[in-house]
This record gives C-alpha cells, structure tokens and sequence, in this order.
C-alpha cells in the first residue's frame, strides 16, 4: 500500500519504471540497413520557397554532426532548420533562427532558438513528438528539439540539446551496466528548469474517459515525467511480416512500453541521428532518466499535429515490427539499437462474472515496465465490465520467474465501490514486492510469466461485527462461552439478515485472575479499509509481544515463502484474544464463509478463582 500514498499512485502502477532489462539474449532481425550515406553540402542551403515554407527532404539525405565549438560562434539569428515529419513517413526542413546559448545546469549547453514558420506555427508550432528533432544549418546538426514552453506565442521559442552532449550517452556506461547481477535502475535525473521538455506523447488505448482525468495525473507527475497521456489513440496496427529497419535523421519513432487485446502504449519522439554501427539517439530529452533500458522500437506515422492552446502535439501510431531496442534513457536523450528487439513479459488475464462467462485478454509488458502491470490488469477489468460499480471481486494472481521454479501464488478479496482500483493497488504490492530494487534486497527476480484470474460478484460480500455477547464472569480452569454475531451487507442475503456464531475460550487454572482485556477483531485483507486505523493514520498494533525477531529472508525462494506466509487467506476471520494485565494472551477464531468481516469489538472481564 505504500506505493500508493497520495491518492493510489499508480505506478503502479503504475506504470513505469523505464530501466529493467531481461538479460535474455536479444533476437536478431535479419537485413540491418542504418541508411543511405548519400551526403548534402552543408554550405548550400535547401530550397525552401517562400510560398510553402517547408522543404521535403529526399530520401538518403543524410546530415553532419556539428561540434559545440562551432555551434558557439554562431551569431544571434543564423538560420536554422528543424528536421521533422509533419505528416506521414517523410521528413521536412522547417525554418528557424539561432538566438544564443544557455546554462541550464545540465552539465552540457542549450541552444536557445526561435521558429520562424508561419505555416508550422499556425499547425501548432512546436508540438509533442518534436523531441529529438535535428536543429543546425542547412546540411548539419548542432542538437536536438528538446524544450519548450508551454502557452507561448508566435514566434515560439525553443530549446535544443547539444548533438555532443547525446553523441557522449552512446558511450556512457550506466548504474545498470556496472550492476551486472542486478536490475538495471539508475537514479532519475531530476532536471530543474522553468522551461518544459517538449512532451513525449504517450498513446495509450483502454482508458476509458471516465477515468483519464485520473490516471493522467498520476502517470504524468508521478511516473511519466517527461510524458503527455493520450486517450485517442487506436491502437496498434497490424505488424506486416516483413518491413524495413531503416532510420534516418528526423525520423518518427515509437518506444513499446505495452501491447496486447485491450491496452497499448507507445512513447512518440523523433530520431536524432543514426550511426554506421546501427545505434541511434533521440528525444534530446530522457523518458524517466532510469540509465539501462530494454524497450522495443518502431517505425511510426504523422497523421499531423493536433492544435492545442496550451501544447500542441503530433497524432502517431506505430507500424509494423519492431526494429531495435532503446538501451539506455539518459538526461541527454535516448539511445538505441537498430536489428535487435528485446523480450517481453507475457500477462495473461481471465475474467469471470457472477454468471460464470470467463473472458480471456493478452498482452505483453517491456522489462523495465513491469509497474505497468497492474495498470494493464486494472484497465482491461475496466474494458471488460464497461461500468463502475460496487461487487466484490477475487483476483488470484500467478508470478513466474527466471531465477527459479518456485511461483508466487495469492489471492486477494475486495468489496468497495471500485474494486477496479483495489485490484490496481493489490497488484502493485505484489509486482513491486519482487521487481522493485529497493523492497525486493534478496535476489533478482525476472519475471516470465503473468497470470491473473478475477472473479466479480454483483454481490457485496461484506459482513461487519454487530454485536458479541460475553459472560459476567471467567473462572479458572473452565470454559467460556462467546457468541458473536455479524451482519451482512443486505445484497449477499436473502431472509437471514444476521449471522451468529458461538465460540469456546479455555482459561488455565494458572492464569492470572482479576481484570483481562476481551478483543473480537476481524483480519482485514489488503484493500479493506480499517476503521481503527485511520483514526490514526498508521497502522496502530497492540501485539506488544516482540521477543522474537522475523527473520530475514536470504534468497528469492525463501522471499516467495515469508510473503505467501503473511497472506490473508481467509477474509472471513474472526480473531478473539484475552489479554491479562501482565499482557499474556490466550486466543482462538472463527470462520463466517464467503464473506469479507470487518469491524471491531472490546470488552473488560474479570477472571474468579
């Protein structure tokens, strides 16, 4: 649950530590081609005419990288081109002018610049998706379209990441690299500036538009930093079974953050540069600044730029197969590799409602994204049940894992008036539990295999304690009878509106005598709030017995055996526990089957001779 202070972060979801690789060999794609190596004179600028103000660039063309020295001696309104695609697959030179360098803190300079294209500001200006985009005189590049602001005006000012400072993260060895046995995950590059990164729009299909407001806040500010959430996306296309691997300054491209029946997600920016040993940079921006990384790649397609008052961004999907990996996400930008796509984490879901229809849905998950499970499990229950409503639902979930033959098994039981968001919240705590470097300090644990089962009852399976009845007086040496009595919440019954059972404490002859204290507790499962503690706003525990210390776990086997070990197997305990003055206890419990109990009772007793 602590993962979702705040308002249930997601993150679960969630939805998105960008950084975990699978260490499986990579698969390989056949005829690699990184681009024609046809060269354009620098010195002669392009012909963009006055009536259309956007150039196409001819297949091949490819651009110089320029170094930061020259990139400083420019004087202020040199003239510039952005390398881009505003519509379709092709790339287009559009105008801007240089107007000085700036010291943001990165470590590496900015180069502050200005669009000047009448045709291109009246689209939108500097949209989403333009990350990454070559900036430089004609035939060169002095970095890339990284930053922006947001609400501005025309002429739009801009911000690009020196071409160097990206060309040096090709070759920067990462906390993942150097963590050779462990996940990859380096620490975020915080970046402040009162300017923006230029977005990455995320497109995301399966959020319906009841929840987007929601879940757009949470992925945004607290996952996806560098990221715009989209609900408008159609998904992605059907994958041709051959296509090109090409790329080529200025190209559009897609980051595969999940794919499958109901939800897809795909990070949107644009190439950089590309290299003769097949790596490429892009965004000029990180992702989430999480060093190492495994993400699929793809071609993608312009259907233009959507105007936005406060941003404008380009409308994307991707096409075809992957055709590289992202490797590393760093604060200069991103960089790939062209011919080899990575492993994903298959999750399987299965849902049943109360009239026993069971409804299958795939998908897959990036290594490195595996908080994107529970967001992936949470909306295809949404998509599934096309409503809000209070039920109770059963979510069994299955975890295989790389490192070892032993799976992790739990069931969770919720009764709310969204149990869509239970599950979310339940589903976080069991995948962060293994894949979270920081909870998880026994062993790697690399998923291979998600598989959930969820069960939704119309019903509300609740029940709450509602009265106990307990004897004037205890004596030594005999039996005391208890009987507690629950009541059920009135959709899960028919005639019988209370539930009562009777339970037997025996008290030693050599007990203490006098006062005791007599709590009737039910065992709350995950999810299921608890009264008592949020009075408090901690979980208060009276269980003052701590003469015996838990043991840590020492391998991932041993992990798999403590946390299935503290599973609330039983929702419909009943814990009754005498407590002397001297704090010894005697305790017993009760069974109410198929209902979830919660509440609370106490009681003073006093114990004869």
């Amino acid at each position: 649950m602590k993962n979702f202070m705040c308002y249930f972060v997601i993150a679960v979801f969630v939805l998105c530590q960008f950084s975990c690789s699978s260490e499986e060999d990579p698969k390989e794609i056949d005829n690699l081609v990184t681009g024609d190596m046809t060269e354009i004179d620098a010195t002669e600028p392009l012909n963009i005419t006055e009536d259309t103000q956007i150039h196409p660039i001819a297949e091949g063309t490819v651009f110089q990288t320029m170094s930061a020295a020259d990139t400083e001696k420019l004087s202020d309104k040199t003239p510039l081109q952005i390398i881009t695609v505003l519509e379709g697959t092709n790339r287009v030179a559009i105008e801007a002018r240089f107007r000085g360098v700036r010291d943001f803190g990165f470590g590496f300079p900015l180069y502050e610049c200005e669009l000047m294209n009448e045709a291109v500001e009246e689209m939108g200006g500097i949209a989403a998706g333009m990350s990454g985009s070559p900036v430089g005189p004609p035939g060169r590049i002095m970095g890339a379209l990284a930053y922006g602001d947001s609400w501005s005006k025309s002429p739009t000012r801009f911000w690009v990441t020196d071409i160097e400072a990206m060309e040096d993260a090709r070759n920067h060895e990462t906390l993942g690299d150097l963590r050779e046995a462990q996940l990859a995950e380096a620490p975020s590059a915080q970046i402040s500036s009162v300017y923006t990164p230029v977005k990455i729009p995320l497109m995301i299909t399966g959020i319906q538009p009841h929840r987007l407001e929601k879940l757009q806040h949470q992925l945004k500010d607290l996952r996806f930093e560098f990221m715009q959430l989209f609900a408008d996306a159609r998904g992605i296309p059907a994958a041709p079974a051959t296509g090109s691997t090409k790329l080529a300054a200025g190209d559009m491209i897609g980051i595969g953050v999940t794919s499958g029946d109901i939800v897809n997600a795909t990070a949107f920016g644009t190439v950089t540069q590309v290299y003769d040993d097949g790596t490429f940079i892009a965004f000029g921006h990180s992702m989430d600044g999480k060093g190492k990384a495994n993400l699929p790649v793809y071609k993608a397609v312009v259907n233009g730029i959507v105007p936005n008052y406060q941003s404008a961004y380009k409308s994307a999907s991707i096409s075809g197969n992957p055709i590289g990996t992202m490797t590393k996400d760093l604060s200069p930008g991103i960089v790939g590799e062209l011919g080899t796509i990575p492993d994903m984490i298959p999750v399987e879901l299965s849902y049943q409602l109360g009239n026993g229809k069971v409804i299958k849905k795939n998908h897959e998950v990036a290594y490195g994204q595996e908080h994107f499970i529970p967001l992936v499990a949470a909306l295809t229950i949404d998509a599934i049940r096309q409503e809000i409503n209070s039920s109770t639902m059963e979510a069994t979930v299955e975890l295989s894992f790389k490192e070892t033959n032993t799976r992790y098994m739990e069931t969770t039981w919720n009764t709310s008036t969204d149990p869509t968001l239970d599950l979310l919240i339940n589903m976080d705590r069991m995948i962060s539990a293994f894949t979270d470097l920081y909870e998880n300090s026994v062993e790697k644990a690399t998923l291979t295999e998600v598989s959930i089962t969820v069960k939704d009852k119309p019903e509300m399976q609740l029940a709450t304690i509602h009265e106990v009845v307990v004897p004037d007086d205890f004596t030594l040496g005999e039996s005391a009878t208890i009987s507690i009595t629950v009541f059920p919440h009135w959709s899960a019954t028919a005639k019988q509106r209370k539930i009562t059972k009777q339970v037997t404490l025996n008290i030693p002859s050599d007990w203490e005598t006098g006062g005791a204290d007599l709590t009737v507790e039910a065992e709350y499962p995950d999810g299921i709030p608890n009264p008592f503690d949020a009075l408090f706003d901690f979980d208060f525990d009276f269980d003052l017995d701590v003469s015996e210390a838990e043991t840590p776990p020492e391998n991932l086997d041993q992990l798999i055996n403590d946390l299935e070990a503290n599973q609330v197997t039983e929702p419909g305990k009943i814990t009754i526990t005498l407590t002397s003055d001297d704090y010894d206890t005697i305790d017993t419990e009760i069974i109410i089957d198929d209902f979830i109990v919660i509440g609370e009772h106490s009681d003073f007793v006093f114990i004869n001779e």
